[in-house]
């Protein structure tokens, strides 16, 4: 008797292969799963619309010291901080010509790099402001104190220079101030 046994042919009992549903199931979950990271995706991603741009107020800016409530002090001494003789003078010369009520001039303890108008109320800032664009440099910030003897104490920078307005003193060297305004 002749027995063949074939070695190594061996074939499966079962079925190895996943039965339809459960392939179904797992796209269904894969489908599922990608739809929701798209979702927050887009939902990242999503474009606000601009909001319309609100009308903001201008800052008041009192550039004409004649516009100035006269019950206010809005007296100004001019430093000088640019560690060049004469700038504080002739700028505040300049200022005083214009109308400012300017009452001294003066040598910072410092120099500093920027022009700074300081005032000392709130009331000031608007002539703080005026007085900025009018020496067409620095800005007007408030103080937490009197810097000098005036309510507005004007610092000017090296920035000053050849920029702001500057005129010569009188003739005798001293600055013509503007008269001391009256107490109210």
């Amino acid at each position: 008797m002749s027995r063949t046994h074939r070695v190594g042919a061996h074939r499966s009992t079962g079925d190895t292969r996943w039965p339809r549903w459960a392939i179904l199931l797992a796209a269904l979950a894969v489908a599922v799963v990608l739809t929701a990271v798209g979702l927050f995706l887009l939902d990242r991603l999503r474009i606000e619309p601009v909001p319309e741009p609100v009308a903001t107020e201008e800052p008041l800016v009192i550039a004409d010291p004649s516009q100035i409530d006269p019950t206010i002090d809005a007296s100004i001494t001019v430093l000088d901080g640019t560690g060049e003789r004469g700038v504080a003078a002739g700028a505040g010369q300049a200022l005083s010509d214009a109308g400012w009520s300017v009452v001294a001039t003066a040598s910072a303890t410092e120099v500093g790099d920027r022009t700074v108008v300081w005032f000392d109320a709130p009331a000031l800032e608007p002539i703080a402001r005026g007085l900025a664009q009018q020496l067409g440099v620095g800005q007007a910030l408030q103080s937490d104190g009197r810097i000098s003897g005036s309510p507005i104490t004007i610092v000017l920078g090296t920035d000053a220079p050849g920029t702001v307005p500057s005129v010569a003193p009188s003739e005798d060297g001293d600055v013509d101030h503007a008269p001391t305004p009256p107490a109210p």
